[in-house]
């Protein structure tokens, strides 16, 4: 019988409409440039007030994140001209992650401090509407489909090796 049950485990959700990156995905490609409304954007799930991790920034949020030094370089045109409205100009900045820890590999050894195994799997999806006069004008996106990582920490001492933080020197003072 495996006692795999008895390791930890941890799970964090920064979303709550989605649970794969491709959901988000295919719900972020119905956004069309110049004539998706904000109003269809919100009901779609990429609304602030209703879904977390959905930032709104402002027109000098935008600058700052399109033309950082200020040139009026290199800024695609929709969100130039955006820019130009000034107050009429926002965005949407989504940043959905999901992360699940598990720890695997021998029960006791890890609940001991000895070998602690850990695992984790996840994905990251990250997305930007401009939005000017409650029209999505462009849009782009950035990801990680798929993350994994290994972790195999190993103490030979065990708890032992955790008490070098409590155990102090004696404090001498004149």
């Amino acid at each position: 019988m495996s006692c795999s049950f008895l390791l930890p485990s941890k799970k964090v959700e920064k979303n709550d409409n989605w649970k794969t990156f491709n959901s988000v995905q295919s719900v972020y490609d119905k956004v069309i440039p110049n004539k998706t409304t904000l109003s269809e954007l919100n009901n779609i799930g990429f609304n602030p007030y209703a879904a977390n991790n959905v930032k709104v920034e402002s027109y000098l949020d935008v600058r700052h994140r399109f033309d950082p030094l200020s040139t009026g370089k290199n800024i695609p045109e929709s969100v130039s001209e955006c820019l130009h409205s000034y107050k009429r100009c926002k965005a949407y900045v989504i940043n959905i992650e999901y992360e699940h820890e598990k720890h695997v590999g021998n029960v006791l050894l890890d609940l001991a401090g000895f070998r602690k195994e850990i695992v984790n799997d996840g994905w990251g999806f990250k997305a930007i509407f401009i939005i000017q006069d409650e029209l999505v004008v462009y849009k782009i996106w950035s990801g990680e489909p798929k993350r994994r990582s290994y972790t195999d920490e190993i103490k030979p001492l065990g708890p032992l090796q955790s008490l070098d933080g409590l155990i102090t020197s004696p404090k001498i003072s004149f």
